[in-house]
């Protein structure tokens, strides 16, 4: 799968049910010798105040569970 196919899918946490923006509103960490993706880091809005500020929560790539037809589902802690 493409980068480019993935990157419009919204991010959505199992747990909270909470929604995390779109791939493309992500950073990714990536293993410098392997190139293999080790985390995400995303928009966090909740449980900030008012929704004003945010925060960005990072997700180990095992916590993903699914990349689904218009979502990545992932579990957090």
């Amino acid at each position: 799968m493409l980068l480019s196919e993935i990157g419009d899918k919204e991010i959505v946490d199992i747990t909270s049910g909470s929604m995390h923006g779109k791939l493309w509103d992500a950073e990714m960490i990536f293993d410098e010798d392997t190139g293999v993706i080790k985390a995400l880091i995303v928009p966090d809005f909740h449980g900030v105040g008012h929704g004003r500020f945010r925060t960005d929560l990072q997700l180990p790539w095992s916590s993903i569970l699914v990349i689904g037809e218009d979502m990545i589902i992932f579990r957090s802690n």
